[in-house]
């Protein structure tokens, strides 16, 4: 830091003497060690430690009315010169590398300010007319450099366990991929700009990713994942508790691959928590980030609907990165200064059905002209409006067996011969722009038809979850169960960054679903080698 703050001092007083001095520059620092252990089919893949430091600046220059962030054409606003540092804190060094990245972003700052203008002189007025860059508090913000007992990593026990997860997939001879990762990533975040807010952040994140994909007789690729989350390695859960999960895992694939392929439908569904979570992430989160509705090409589903009912009445969705935990949980999408030097704050996006506020950074919105601490990148990135933990909530909240019963009940009044349940997915993306159809698609990896005559509950694959999202959260019926938690890593327009989705199983009245796209190959032509030998 005081490296950072040093360079920045000079800097700024070498810019105020220019002909057009920046009015804001900030320097961030991503500061990463990870330790990566992988294996496949009980074999050890990978076992290695990575050291990363990224400087990554901002240079804005004109006033914070107009500058050269204001949207403008197709300009890439999101990427910057970023640049690696050295990893010995030798002050000559580190500051000739932040020296020549801000040099370039400086010039392509001035540069992109000419281009702005230019585009105004011929282009339409916005709609939006609030300014491109707001004012925040200053934050002096230190958390102490974490002991190496905090960070300690056993790799040789984590190389044996996770060998002995991967080997289960061994019990199938379809499978034909089985792994199990472990990435422990400690990171030390610095931010530092002209305004005098400084901050130092520690995160930690612990992942296991389990994989196991087998091939249908048709050719259909078929994975299932599992994925635990904490913020060090010993608060993952124990070695029985994943064995047990990736022997139902493998189970599942057996089932799987001999399941029926499910036709194009429409009807009611069961989305259980997690699927849940992706499917509020997708298609409602990416809708309320704020900074993406300055931008004329964006579909900006939502602006026009703050104080309108957007939901039903008994639901609400808030955005909280202090959040840490959620019963026992860790939460991967918390933290506590953003990436614009701000305060984290909870934001209320919907209550009671009624849209009330957007994800916000310094770029203001008409209406709403202070951040609230949502302004996220990757390391290298410009920072722009993200979700952090979605918090799902209702106040009608349904049991597991009612949920059940009211989804037959709706597939019976819509003569319909079953409904859907969907019980996980691998991810899933949204459009948003005016030039694509404002569309979302959801993939489901694990789907059950329920009958509504009584017959036993049918896996069936190739499921694809698609549709428009005002439509969609109109046929939202109500929600229940057990809240699950979703962890995963969401990229847009500023990188890939870690989010958390909190969220009840929903029933819908009516979903579309599509056939999933497969492989024309024929599954494996030699026979895996017969291992019970």
């Amino acid at each position: 830091m005081s490296i950072l703050r040093l360079e920045l001092q000079r800097e700024k007083k070498e810019f105020d003497a220019s002909t057009q001095p920046p009015y804001y520059i900030s320097f961030r620092v991503e500061d990463s060690k990870r330790q990566i252990v992988s294996t496949s089919f009980g074999a050890l893949m990978t076992s290695r430690e990575d050291h990363s430091r990224m400087f990554t600046p901002s240079v804005r220059v004109g006033s914070y009315d107009l500058d050269n962030f204001h949207p403008a054409g197709s300009r890439n606003m999101n990427s910057t010169s970023a640049s690696p540092l050295p990893f010995d804190d030798n002050a000559l060094s580190i500051q000739q590398m932040i020296w020549n990245a801000t040099d370039k972003s400086y010039r392509g700052a001035t540069n992109a300010l000419i281009f702005v203008k230019a585009n105004m002189s011929v282009a339409v007025a916005a709609e939006d007319k609030s300014p491109d860059f707001s004012k925040a508090p200053v934050v002096k913000y230190y958390e102490p450099a974490l002991a190496e007992s905090q960070t300690k990593f056993d790799r040789t026990k984590w190389e044996v366990r996770l060998r002995k997860y991967s080997e289960l997939f061994l019990k199938d001879t379809h499978i034909t991929s089985g792994s199990a990762s472990l990435t422990y990533e400690i990171t030390r975040n610095y931010f530092i700009d002209t305004d005098g807010s400084e901050a130092i952040e520690n995160q930690l994140a612990a992942r296991i990713l389990i994989t196991g994909v087998t091939k249908a007789d048709d050719g259909m690729q078929l994975p299932l994942y599992l994925s635990y989350f904490s913020f060090t390695p010993d608060g993952l859960p124990d070695d029985k508790t994943i064995s047990a999960d990736v022997q139902k895992m493998v189970d599942k694939l057996i089932r799987l691959r001999t399941a029926p392929v499910a036709e194009p439908f429409t009807g009611p569904a069961l989305l259980l928590g997690g699927t849940s979570g992706v499917f509020f992430h997708e298609i409602f989160g990416h809708r309320v980030e704020g900074q993406r509705m300055r931008n004329e090409s964006d579909g900006r589903t939502f602006k026009k609907k703050v104080g309108e009912s957007v939901l039903p009445s008994t639901f609400s969705v808030s955005m909280d990165p202090t959040m840490k935990n959620y019963k026992g949980q860790d939460l991967y999408g918390s933290y506590t200064i953003d990436d614009q030097g701000v305060r984290g704050e909870k934001v209320n996006v919907v209550e009671n059905g009624i849209l009330r506020n957007f994800l916000m950074t310094r770029t203001p919105l008409d209406g709403f002209l202070r951040s609230n601490g949502h302004a996220r990148a990757s390391a290298g990135m410009e920072p722009t409006s993200r979700q952090s933990n979605l918090i799902v909530t209702t106040t009608d909240l349904k049991t597991d067996d009612q949920l059940r019963q009211l989804l037959v009940a709706e597939a019976k009044s819509q003569g319909k011969e079953y409904g859907y349940i969907f019980a996980s997915v691998s991810g899933g993306f949204t459009m948003t722009m005016t030039n694509q159809p404002n569309a979302f698609n959801v993939s489901p990896v694990e789907v059950y038809r329920v009958y509504v005559d009584g017959r036993p509950d049918e896996m069936v694959r190739g499921v694809d979850l698609v549709g428009t999202p005002l439509s969609m959260f109109s046929q939202i019926i109500c929600g229940g169960g057990k809240s699950e938690v979703f962890t995963g890593v969401c990229g847009a327009e500023s990188g890939s960054i870690p989010v958390t989705a909190i969220s009840p199983s929903i029933l819908v009245k009516m979903v579309e679903t599509q056939r999933k796209g497969k492989s024309q190959d024929r599954p494996p032509i030699l026979d895996s080698p017969d291992l019970k030998k």
